[in-house]
C-alpha cells in the first residue's frame, strides 16, 4: 500500500499560487523527501494549499526514516537544504505550514515556522583577523592611506585600506587573484547575513595561476561582465598589468 504525504502551505489557495512559486515548493519538497524514482506529484488539495505526494509501496519505509532523520536534523545535506529552503519560502510569503502523512492533517511530521521563526538580532561590528581573497581591481588614494578594491565573483570588496608601501607592491599585481591578510570589521544583520564595514590590510600573497583562471571564470558569470566576450582573458589581464602597475 503506498503512502501520500502533504505539504501544507498557509497561504494562497490552488487558485492564486503562482506557478513559479508553487514549483519551487514542490523542488524542495522532492529534495527534502528524497529518492526521487519513488515519489510522485499527486494533486493540490483545497484549504490554503495542499501539496499532495504519493510514494511507491516498496519505497514508504525509505522515505519514512529519511524524513525522521531530516526532523531529527540528520538528514543528507541535499534534504537540510531543501528543509531550510521551504521554510524561507514560507516566511517571505508570510505563512507557515507543515507536512502530515495520508489524510489526517493531526499527523504532522515535520513543523516549518516560516513567519513565526523569530529573527536573529543585530550582532557587532566587531574586529576579527582574517584574510579576504578577490581580484585586485583599483588601487587608489593620495594621502597615507590607500583604499582597495577586490571583486570576487559576484561580490565586490570595498573599504579596504593599507598603507602606501604595502599598496604600492600590490599595485604591481593589479587583475590578479590576490590574498590580503589583516583584521576585518564585520556587522550581522537582522537575516543573519554578514557585511564587511572596513578591513585593515597588513600583508598580502598572490595566488597561483590555477587560482587566476577560477577567478576570471567566476567574473566572466557575471551579468553584463565584458570578460565573457573576451577569447583570451589571461592575456588581456596581463596586458591590463603592464597598463596600469601602478597607484590609481
Amino acid at each position: 500500500m503506498s503512502k501520500s504525504y502533504t505539504l501544507y502551505i498557509k497561504a494562497y489557495t490552488p487558485e492564486t499560487i503562482p506557478m513559479a512559486r508553487l514549483a519551487q515548493y514542490m523542488q524542495n519538497l522532492a529534495a527534502m523527501l528524497g529518492h526521487d524514482a519513488a515519489v510522485h506529484f499527486d494533486t493540490l488539495k483545497p484549504g490554503s494549499t495542499q501539496l499532495v505526494t504519493r510514494i511507491d509501496h516498496e519505497d514508504v519505509p525509505k522515505v519514512a526514516t529519511h524524513l525522521a532523520q531530516v526532523k531529527r536534523g540528520e538528514g543528507s545535506p541535499e534534504a537540510t537544504r531543501a528543509h531550510a529552503e521551504i521554510d524561507r519560502l514560507l516566511a517571505e510569503d508570510n505563512a507557515t505550514g507543515f507536512v502530515y502523512e495520508d489524510e489526517d492533517e493531526s499527523a504532522e511530521i515535520i513543523a516549518f515556522p516560516g513567519v513565526t521563526r523569530p529573527k536573529p538580532s543585530t550582532f557587532g561590528p566587531f574586529n576579527q583577523v582574517g584574510s579576504l581573497d578577490g581580484i585586485l581591481i583599483s588601487v587608489s588614494g593620495a594621502d597615507h592611506t590607500v583604499h582597495l578594491q577586490l571583486q570576487n565573483g559576484e561580490t565586490k570588496y570595498t573599504g579596504i585600506d593599507t598603507n602606501r608601501e604595502t599598496a604600492r607592491r600590490l599595485a604591481k599585481h593589479m587583475y590578479e587573484p590576490v590574498r590580503v591578510f589583516g583584521t576585518g570589521r564585520w556587522l550581522r544583520d537582522q537575516d543573519g547575513k554578514w557585511s564587511l564595514k572596513k578591513f585593515k590590510v597588513e600583508s598580502y600573497s598572490v595566488l597561483a595561476d590555477d587560482d587566476l583562471k577560477e577567478a576570471i571564470y567566476q567574473m566572466r558569470k557575471i551579468e553584463g561582465s565584458e570578460w565573457k566576450d573576451m577569447d583570451d582573458p589571461i592575456s588581456a589581464v596581463k596586458a591590463l598589468r603592464e597598463k596600469d602597475n601602478g597607484l590609481h
